[in-house]
């Protein structure tokens, strides 16, 4: 029996369903499943009563939970142990991958100071060439923070299933555009923008949505083209090019913020959000997990940190 094995049981039962246990250590409901039938039949008794309704323990159950909890709680005493002594502390990193979209690294920074683990390192990469499914499959890195235009949320989401990954939504946002000082609109009253109005601006465009699988994003939104566009592969340099130009660049935001800020991220360059009128698309934030490998517990704080900024902003 595995210490994973342990955890998904002590949750099944918390929860009273292996489906609700799943999303709660958000992993698939077979990796939960799985792990219980394994220790029932490595004991050769039932430890819960299953029935459309969730799950109950059995007699042999409640005296089985009985004794795994302390051996749980004496876990987590050695794992804060090592966390909080100086000789036994051993640093802790905690790696993270997104598609890349503005503001993602502010909002980490902003949950992970809300963390109280010590000794903590956060590794946060950036993907712009499709890597993403890979990394969080083959286990580089622990999870990840996509953005999904709803407009191919389908097709995405049947592909992430063929990978043995799951998908949790955190919040939706709506679609717009970036624009820096530059741009005649930074100064416009209102918080939202015609497409039409975009057509004499230079696009400012990461290579996947100029010729890769989202290269009708563009069309889908009504985005008239442009005489000039920017191609580029880093943040870095939309950054700049929104700095030092009139252009524009697709993002997802709130309108309610002030001039000079986006989604609370505070950048070299001012920018401005400006949400696309009556568009029908949103942009869906949500983690990415491995179906088949549980959170560790600074991972589950910090989505549960994130999950609370998130809904809050």
């Amino acid at each position: 029996m595995t210490n994973n094995q342990i955890k998904y049981i002590i949750e099944a039962a918390r929860a009273g369903s292996i489906n609700q246990a799943a999303q709660n250590l958000f992993i698939a409901q077979s990796a939960v499943s799985n792990a219980i039938i394994n220790v029932e039949n490595e004991f050769g008794h039932r430890i819960f009563n299953r029935s459309p309704k969730g799950v109950r323990l059995t007699s042999f159950g409640r005296m089985f939970l009985a004794h795994i909890m302390p051996i749980n709680e004496q876990l987590n005493q050695l794992y804060a142990m090592q966390n909080h002594s100086p000789r036994m502390s051993l640093s802790k990193t905690l790696r993270i991958i997104s598609n890349g979209f503005f503001y993602i690294s502010s909002v980490i920074a902003r949950v992970a100071s809300t963390m109280e683990a010590d000794n903590i390192r956060i590794l946060i990469k950036e993907d712009y060439s499709g890597d993403m499914v890979d990394s969080i499959t083959n286990r580089i890195v622990d999870f990840g923070i996509v953005r999904l235009w709803s407009c191919y949320r389908k097709n995405t989401l049947a592909f992430y299933n063929l990978r043995k990954l799951v998908w949790r939504p955190l919040c939706k946002m709506r679609v717009g555009v970036d624009i820096g000082e530059k741009n005649p609109l930074y100064h416009v009253a209102g918080d939202e923008v015609e497409p039409a109005q975009l057509q004499n601006f230079p696009q400012i465009l990461q290579e996947s949505l100029d010729s890769g699988p989202y290269s009708d994003i563009l069309d889908r939104l009504h985005l008239p083209v442009s005489k000039i566009r920017y191609i580029v592969d880093s943040r870095a340099a939309q950054y700049e090019l929104l700095e030092l130009t009139d252009g524009y660049t697709l993002n997802s935001g709130h309108v309610d913020v002030p001039y000079g800020e986006n989604s609370s991220v505070l950048d070299i360059c001012k920018r401005r959000f400006l949400a696309l009128k009556d568009c029908p698309i949103t942009s869906d934030i949500g983690l990415l997990t491995n179906a088949n490998t549980a959170l560790s517990d600074d991972g589950m704080t910090f989505v549960q940190g994130l999950q609370a900024y998130l809904s809050a902003n």
